[in-house]
């Protein structure tokens, strides 16, 4: 019985892998992933314990800093974003002591807007980032940050088909 309550309850379990996702999220992004080789499911397993535990008490807890869903272009229709790995170097970063900030990553932001018949990809962006990079949608923005720090964040804004990034309004 045991077992069964903790299959069947994610919260507080961390995201290991894309199936874990919603059923058509996942398929949307196997599908993108199988077309970007260079690209891997960043998993919550980065983050220590304690560390995801303060990052929910923050943004509550069913947060995951991989995985937003939420309508980003308020067209009525939910869209999801992920924040990925993608292959390259690790930099360290040098005077920092916290483990969560000590390495930048190279990392890929993609936005998929929802659509009648599926998902569509409307925004990308390689960016660096430690382990404490994230993605939330909170106050209808999305925002890119580093837990703890204001350092390189940003919002994506609806911009046509697509996003903008922008670094003002940051509220």
């Amino acid at each position: 019985m045991i077992a069964l309550i903790f299959v069947l309850s994610p919260v507080g379990r961390a995201q290991r892998s894309v199936s874990e996702l919603s059923a058509t999220h996942a398929a949307s992004l196997e599908r993108y992933m199988s077309e970007n080789k260079n690209l891997k499911f960043r998993h919550e397993q980065n983050l220590d314990n304690d560390y995801l535990q303060s990052m929910r008490e923050t943004f509550g807890k069913n947060f995951k800093p991989n995985y937003a869903v939420a309508d980003f272009n308020r067209d009525k229709i939910k869209d999801f974003a992920v924040l990925l790995y993608r292959e390259g170097k690790a930099v360290p970063n040098r005077g920092i002591t916290s483990k969560e900030h000590a390495t930048d990553y190279p990392l890929r932001l993609v936005v998929f807007n929802g659509t009648k018949g599926g998902f569509r990809v409307a925004y990308s962006k390689d960016l660096q980032g430690p382990d404490a990079a994230f993605i939330a949608f909170s106050t209808r923005k999305l925002y890119y940050g580093i837990y703890e720090t204001d350092s390189d964040t940003f919002i994506l804004a609806p911009s046509r088909r697509g996003y903008t990034m922008k670094f003002e309004g940051l509220d």
